[in-house]
């Protein structure tokens, strides 16, 4: 009997330690709080390929160069939450500028309380950050507005400081005073600085805050609007896209990215970069970025396009507001569709609200919502809201709704994914959390 035992132990704890469907992640039968190291038990729902196959008309164009133009245009105009470079004002009324300052600050000191040492956050502390925000030297009527570009990938935060600031302790990758990213080229409004000149605060395309002066370079408004504007242009399709400035390494591009194009020679592309002279001013400068990194001009809005831009992200790591140089869920939203010109806004909320093609699904049973998807969802097409997240719609298999997204994804079961992966809808019960379906679309079906 003992001779058998052992084999049989042993059995039970290998089978004891898999889920044998394909939409579940891999986990051990434990009580005890482990991390996901597979996620899909099936290879190939790690391929966009395998998603594209599945669309009846990958090829078909979701919207044209026209309507896409069309749709930015009502993201800005009416939804207000895209500025357009060329439609910022010239001067600013200096108690909106002061308002907007103390909100933000106000808001980031109500909801912080540890630093990264676990060190808690004392009044002092926010005293001189407050004194920092030099708010005594704005007068009264309007601030002239200065007009910037950024020069590398730099931080954009709340508050004037470098400091991680935590909601609660240990959430080290929680900075709540990093409020985004900004990639090279994005251009700034430039309304307020610190005394000592480190800090600029100022409205960039879909957010504002307060980015290092080493990190931008001032221009004339139109100088920068000729460069954000040029016709011959290529838009980074690559996650990373490495820059070169002198043959030597200068920094990277995130996806997304538009620059403008000089000449293609071999493998690489010459294009033009803004830089900044000793003065802080606007120097437009050539580098190279390696041509399979790009692409002339947009892609074509279709679903194969976007499901191969999304999938370029996959196990990439999380990023809170663009820490670290990465991507949180709304980022990667925004970087995949910047690639055929769509201009979404920052946050997932206020994604989740472009167009007028969307479905409230709060308070419906998973069945009606997953008929939704089944019916009016558009693979590559249909973004997906729930509170806190943002994913992407990337059809069905076995029955069941799957997802693309970046996420942290931590639950009681299991550690945080904190990467860019497919799941199934049912992950961490995402079906019955998503309130909203938005198709990326000026058609309503």
């Amino acid at each position: 009997m003992k001779k058998f035992l052992l084999p049989l132990i042993l059995l039970l704890l290998f089978t004891a330690c898999q889920d044998i469907d394909d939409n579940k992640p891999l986990l051990c039968n434990s009580k005890k709080k482990q991390p996901i190291i597979i996620v899909n038990r099936n290879r190939h729902l790690n391929m966009a390929e395998f998603w594209i196959d599945k669309v009846e008309k990958p090829y078909k164009e979701i919207m044209s160069a026209k309507e896409i133009e069309a749709f930015n245009n009502e993201i800005s105009h009416k939804n207000h939450t895209l500025n357009y470079f060329n439609e910022l004002n010239s001067a600013y009324g200096a108690s909106w500028v002061k308002k907007s300052i103390l909100n933000a600050y106000e808001g980031v000191k109500s909801i912080t309380t540890y630093f990264e040492d676990d060190n808690r956050i004392d009044s002092k502390f926010y005293k001189d950050i407050k004194k920092d925000l030099n708010l005594k030297s704005i007068g009264k009527g309007s601030i002239k507005t200065r007009f910037a570009i950024t020069t590398n990938y730099c931080d954009q935060k709340i508050v004037p400081t470098d400091l991680t600031l935590l909601k609660k302790k240990h959430q080290i990758h929680f900075d709540r005073n990093q409020n985004s990213a900004l990639d090279i080229g994005t251009p700034i409004a430039i309304l307020h600085s610190t005394e000592d000149g480190l800090w600029y605060y100022g409205i960039g395309p879909t957010s504002s805050g307060w980015v290092h002066s080493k990190d931008i370079a001032f221009g004339t408004k139109e100088e920068i609007s000729n460069y954000l504007s040029s016709k011959n242009f290529v838009v980074t399709t690559s996650a990373k896209t490495a820059l070169k400035i002198g043959g030597n390494y200068h920094d990277y591009f995130r996806m997304g990215v538009r620059l403008p194009m000089i000449m293609s020679i071999d493998d690489e592309t010459m294009v033009l970069v803004p830089t900044a002279d000793e003065e802080g001013n606007l120097v437009l400068t050539n580098g190279t970025v390696k041509t399979a990194n790009i692409h002339k001009g947009y892609l074509k809005y279709t679903p194969e396009n976007i499901l191969l831009q999304a999938f370029k992200f996959l196990h990439l790591p999380y990023g809170w507001g663009g820490m670290y140089g990465e991507q949180d869920c709304s980022k990667f939203i925004q970087e995949v569709f910047a690639t055929v010109g769509l201009k979404l806004p920052r946050n997932s909320t206020s994604q989740s609200n472009v167009g007028e093609d969307k479905i409230e699904l709060a308070g419906l049973s998973k069945n009606s919502k997953q008929t939704f998807l089944e019916t009016s969802g558009i693979v590559g097409g249909t973004i997906l809201h729930l509170k806190g997240h943002i994913t992407m719609y990337i059809g069905e298999y076995k029955g069941e709704p799957y997802i693309i997204h970046t996420v942290w994804g931590e639950s009681s079961k299991h550690f945080a994914l904190g990467r860019t992966a497919v799941t199934s809808l049912n992950f961490n019960n995402y079906l019955g959390k998503i309130d909203r379906l938005t198709n990326i679309t000026q058609q309503t079906k």
